[in-house]
């Protein structure tokens, strides 16, 4: 088999592999209603420096679980979102060409599960969110690979590959996408909402079509 260029592959989720929302977490917090103040106030907390993506991750949980949010309702949304068009087959095409592929993502497991199942995907780096026996919110485990801890996952991953980070490609659309992707070998903005990012990458897919990725991934 022909060495590969680039053998580790990673994807943010919402928005890159997942179409229908930016951000899961605001998809959420919009159909259950919560507290858009509260919301504000802890993102811009976070942002400060006040509280940790912990602190933030939990505050979040805690507004879903007071408005109701229960695993089944929030099933009910996940199931309304898709895979961004091209993406299984592109994934599937990247897989059988021999490619590790790994999540780095800010969004939820429960996306990822529901949307591509766990089979494509070596590493899923992603907050995870736990329920009580009756489908209420019990808590979750956050991600420490968000934001500029994206780059810190990637670091990860390469280490547990054994490969130099000049051997990976990381796919993204956003703002807290921009750290890991000046760490990796080739970054490639898609369906790209932010011009910091755009201008971090290496190059970039237009649209929402994902089908490209297969011949710009070597």
């Amino acid at each position: 088999m022909k060495s590969l260029q680039f053998p580790l592959v990673c994807f943010d989720l919402d928005g890159t592999l997942v179409d229908d929302t930016v951000f899961i977490w605001q998809t959420l917090h919009d159909q259950f209603r919560t507290d858009l103040n509260a919301r504000k106030m802890a993102r811009a907390d976070y942002l400060a420096g006040r509280i940790s993506y912990a602190d933030w991750f939990h505050h979040d949980l805690e507004l879903l679980d007071s408005a109701g949010a229960t695993r089944e309702k929030i099933a009910d949304i996940v199931r309304t979102l898709t895979p961004m068009p091209g993406a299984l087959n592109m994934l599937e095409d990247l897989k059988k060409r021999g490619h590790t592929l790994a999540i780095i993502s800010g969004s939820l497991d429960i996306v990822v599960e529901m949307i591509f199942g766990l089979d494509l995907f070596k590493y899923v780096y992603i907050n995870k969110i736990h329920f009580r026996e009756d489908g209420r919110i019990a808590g979750g485990t956050p991600t420490p690979y968000d934001f500029e801890g994206k780059a810190e996952g990637l670091k990860d991953l390469a280490r547990q590959e054994n490969l130099h980070l000049d051997s990976t490609v990381f796919v993204g659309d956003n703002d807290n996408d921009v750290w890991i992707a000046k760490a990796a070998g080739l970054a490639i903005a898609v369906n790209c909402k932010s011009p910091e990012l755009k201008a971090t990458c290496h190059c970039e897919i237009k649209g929402k079509d994902l089908t490209p990725l297969s011949a710009m991934i070597s």
